[in-house]
């Protein structure tokens, strides 16, 4: 009887112990949840070569706290927490895989793009707002393929705005594909394109992350989405400025807020307003002004909170 006794002393012990940890263990779990790391920690070596434009990738870094990196695994590309970095910009839109990196950028582009990502991104905004809404990575990749799938077998393509490709969103970066030898001879139609490409995408990294769960970096302005009704089923290509819209969904339905949005984005970055002017603001075809309303309040958002003039980087057209 007394070796029944203490082996249920043990199994008292035991029980009580494992009761313990498991409370120990939820413990440290609700008090250390999770977290993104911070932007500023430092998670790869730089410089990553001895050219001359690792000194100015160097530079970026100490100012911005943000990597440029040519040189990274396809898991820095791919990795985006539990979320697909699928959907591609173009394709099947049935396709549930999405970008595959075959390559990392070529050194003899590297220059080229560091160039114009000062010319055609960085400049459009404040010291203050690099440092703070840059992402934590900028990749600049050579060969990425879209996978989609036809029914039979899988395809492969670059994403791309012909001929230009467009820059790919991850979780914690923004990576431009094909910095090759022909970036090096792009024309300035080309870079134009690629130019409000990769600011509207930035400006979508900043107010609607890829991963559901993470805070947006910039709210969303609001007074946006109360002018136009998201509900009209009466829209078409003549008369969606009437109502405040750049596109018509199939049925003639107005778009989604976020698409509506985003629409806005594209065309500001890729217009001049003269331009804008003589179409979408135009009283004309803007009857109820709704148009201009939406335009206005979306640029003097960030004007007034933000300092950053997007009209600006459509207007830039040299």
């Amino acid at each position: 009887m007394r070796y029944i006794n203490k082996d249920k002393n043990i199994c008292i012990a035991l029980s009580a112990f494992l009761a313990f940890s498991i409370l120990l263990i939820a413990c440290r779990k609700e008090n250390n949840p999770v977290v993104i790391s911070e932007k500023k920690e430092q998670r790869f070596q730089l410089p990553q070569g001895n050219s001359s434009f690792d000194a100015t990738i160097m530079d970026y870094y100490k100012r911005f706290d943000t990597y440029i990196l040519y040189k990274f695994t396809d898991i820095d590309f791919s990795y985006n927490f539990s979320y697909n970095l699928a959907q591609p910009p173009v394709g099947n839109i049935n396709a549930k895989t999405g970008p595959v990196l075959m390559r990392c950028g070529d050194s003899i582009a590297i220059q080229s793009a560091l160039d114009f990502m000062e010319q055609y991104w960085f400049s459009f905004y404040p010291e203050s707002f690099k440092k703070r809404y840059l992402p934590s990575k900028i990749m600049l990749a050579g060969l990425i393929y879209n996978t989609t799938w036809n029914g039979t077998t899988r395809i492969y393509d670059t994403p791309r705005v012909n001929p230009v490709t467009i820059p790919i969103e991850g979780a914690d970066h923004i990576t431009l594909p094909k910095i090759d030898t022909a970036f090096n001879t792009y024309s300035l139609s080309n870079k134009l394109l690629l130019k409000a490409q990769l600011n509207k995408t930035f400006l979508k990294h900043l107010m609607y992350p890829m991963v559901s769960t993470m805070p947006a970096l910039v709210p969303l302005p609001d007074q946006f989405f109360k002018v136009s009704d998201y509900s009209l089923g009466i829209l078409n290509n003549s008369n969606k400025y009437k109502y405040g819209f750049l596109t018509v969904y199939a049925g003639n339905r107005s778009p989604e807020p976020m698409t509506d949005m985003l629409n806005y984005l594209d065309t500001i970055c890729a217009k001049p307003k003269a331009a804008l002017d003589a179409y979408m603001l135009n009283p004309k075809v803007d009857s109820l002004g709704l148009t201009k309303k939406k335009y206005d309040l979306l640029v003097n958002y960030f004007k007034n909170n933000y300092n950053v003039d997007i009209q600006e980087i459509g207007n830039k057209q040299n």
